[in-house]
């Protein structure tokens, strides 16, 4: 995935086919685990919330549940990765 396209906004996000939506999550994870970054970790939030607003997702209640708790989830990574490149974090 170019740069230009992990950094679109949120609404050219939900502007995007479900599918592709999710192919692209599932790149941006992948490449997480080989190159840990902030700013790779809040494209991937980005992302999930991008398919929490989408129209033609989410539209029942466990669906939408499981994703903000992914979004959770990935919040937490980029604020640890955050520490970790301002030498703050500790395990």
């Amino acid at each position: 995935m170019s740069f230009i396209q992990q950094h679109l906004e949120l609404d050219d996000l939900t502007r995007l086919e479900v599918s592709q939506l999710r192919r692209q999550l599932a790149d941006l994870i992948h490449q997480y685990v080989r190159d840990r970054s902030v700013t790779l970790a809040e494209t991937i939030l980005c992302h999930i919330e991008a398919l929490c607003l989408h129209p033609c997702d989410c539209r029942e209640a466990e669906q939408l549940c499981a994703y903000r708790r992914l979004a959770c989830h990935w919040r937490c990574l980029a604020e640890v990765q955050r520490q970790r490149e301002q030498g703050g974090w500790q395990p």
